[in-house]
């Protein structure tokens, strides 16, 4: 493990830094951290007065086991110099790093960059943040804490889980972090008989995991399912224990459940299919607006042939009926067409019907084969048509059906 820490340019006065039930007697907080932590090497920011003022007395201090480098940067005065400090830190952690850091001493915005780049560092280096921490100095205190603020890095996790879940509707890197507080928990923990404990976090968390893997591999059955098992959680329960071991999560549990709760079905195979595809045209429009174009054009062809096993009153999960529909379907496209097929007369429009078909073929064979073929299809218009035609397509086809 190596211990990053600051020096700034003030006059550290000698104190005993207490941290758990260890002190140390000591006017430097990375001195008492190498003390309890036994890190096998130590980096030193410095600026070029911080150096000249305290690298000889921080040296004498350190024992002469540990692995001193001093590292030179700014003043940190512009922004400028602020990307040069931030490139100084994570130029200085090599990947599959443990590190820890001391920002004791760290001088105007620097905590918050180091934050900033243990996250960075965390996502780009796989860099394992063992600990940050912070000595409270006060003049007249004999004792001073070390606080333990790691939880600040952690924050920074929920802040990347919650722009995922915004931005693309998955929740699985907030499922994991659910389940790993839980776990931690009793990990670190023997709590007393009538101790606050989590008890809801993991399974919530399972269970959004769960829909989240369900909704990104297309799986329009489980996801109707899972969002069901979602519901089913007692919210003032969760909410209570939210509360206490994952407080950012407290502003996304009811846009979660409202996101993930319009598609619940409890046992979709069992229930009526006009509820089932209303709820898949949700889904459809779900993937629509979070640019989820390859589900959405896979779930549109699965949907139509489903939407006719529905106005036929067949099963609509029998591979033979749906077999029988897509042979239909497929006789309406291609150069010979042959609109007289028995289910032209369940839409208004079989030009859509045959166009829109058509359309979802090719696209989603293109898709299939990853464009290995004489001539693929570019991304952008596939984009256009799931943004612009195909929900109207699918509305035009079904009025009924659609919500």
């Amino acid at each position: 493990m190596e211990l990053l820490t600051f020096l700034g340019t003030g006059n550290y006065n000698t104190t005993n830094y207490t941290w758990q039930d260890q002190t140390k007697e000591t006017p430097y907080v990375a001195e008492a951290l190498a003390e309890f932590l036994k890190p096998n090497k130590i980096k030193i920011f410095v600026t070029s007065e911080a150096r000249e003022k305290h690298s000889q007395a921080f040296l004498k201090r350190i024992d002469s086991s540990y692995d001193c480098t001093f590292v030179d940067i700014p003043s940190g005065q512009s922004e400028t110099e602020i990307w040069q400090i931030f490139e100084a830190v994570v130029n200085a952690v090599n990947s599959d790093t443990e590190i820890s850091f001391d920002i004791t001493h760290a001088f105007r915005s620097l905590p918050l960059l180091v934050l900033l780049a243990g996250a960075f560092l965390q996502k780009a280096k796989n860099v394992n943040i063992q600990g940050v921490y912070y000595g409270a100095f006060e003049v007249n205190r004999d004792q001073p804490p070390i606080f333990d603020l790691t939880s600040a890095i952690k924050l920074l996790d929920w802040l990347t889980a919650t722009d995922k879940f915004l931005t693309t509707g998955s929740a699985v890197e907030l499922g994991n972090l659910l389940t790993t507080i839980q776990g931690d928990f009793y990990k670190q923990n023997q709590p007393q008989k009538g101790e606050a404990r989590p008890t809801q976090l993991k399974g919530f968390g399972d269970k959004i995991l769960k829909f989240s893997q369900s909704l990104e591999y297309a799986r329009a059955m489980d996801t109707l399912d899972d969002a069901g098992k979602i519901q089913q959680f007692s919210t003032e329960r969760l909410s209570d224990e939210i509360g206490v071991f994952a407080k950012p999560f407290e502003l996304l549990l009811n846009p979660i459940q409202e996101q993930y709760g319009q598609f619940a079905v409890a046992n979709s195979r069992e229930s009526d299919l006009k509820l089932v595809l209303e709820k898949q045209f949700l889904l459809l429009r779900w993937y629509v607006s979070k640019q989820l174009g390859t589900q959405a054009i896979l779930l549109a062809r699965e949907w139509i042939v489903s939407a006719f096993c529905y106005l036929e009153k067949v099963d609509y999960l029998s591979r033979d009926e749906r077999g029988k529909i897509e042979q239909q379907l497929g006789k309406m496209i291609g150069l010979n067409r042959n609109f007289e097929q028995p289910i032209i007369t369940f839409v208004q429009d079989a030009e859509v019907l045959s166009s829109t078909w058509s359309k979802l073929t090719e696209y989603r064979n293109d898709i299939a084969h990853c464009q290995m073929r004489e001539t693929g299809i570019a991304a952008d218009n596939l984009g256009r048509y799931v943004k612009n035609n195909l929900l109207d397509d699918l509305s035009q086809l079904f009025p009924e059906l659609v919500i």
